[in-house]
């Protein structure tokens, strides 16, 4: 799934750390480039740089830093929506998941 290498490879996905507010997931591609409002940052420079560490663009102005995707990374870095189930989206799940009174049933989030 992830990569367990101490050094970040062309093909890896990374979590770019920009601040707390900007985390998101990036394969490795060397030969595409990263912008951001932190600087242009060339992904081949990101290859053979240690997981955790802090990369600098080429202007030297800002930084972000590249970690290991974790699954707490992961779901920090996917954007989040609120969901609505209606009655009749509720009906029907319960229809087909053959919930009856009795059933026990652990609601965990959507």
């Amino acid at each position: 799934m992830w990569s367990t290498a101490r050094e970040v490879a062309a093909g890896d996905t990374v979590i770019i750390w920009q601040t707390r507010d900007s985390i998101q997931p990036l394969i490795i591609t060397p030969g595409k480039d990263y912008n951001s409002k932190y600087g242009n940052f060339r992904q081949s420079d990101f290859v053979g740089v240690p997981y955790g560490s802090k990369v600098v663009p080429r202007n030297g102005k800002g930084y972000l830093h590249i970690l290991r995707p974790t699954p707490e990374l992961w779901t920090m870095a996917l954007p989040h929506r609120t969901q609505i189930l209606y009655l009749a989206d509720i009906a029907f799940i319960t229809s087909w998941l053959d919930i009856k009174p009795g059933s026990r049933v652990i609601e965990a989030g959507m």
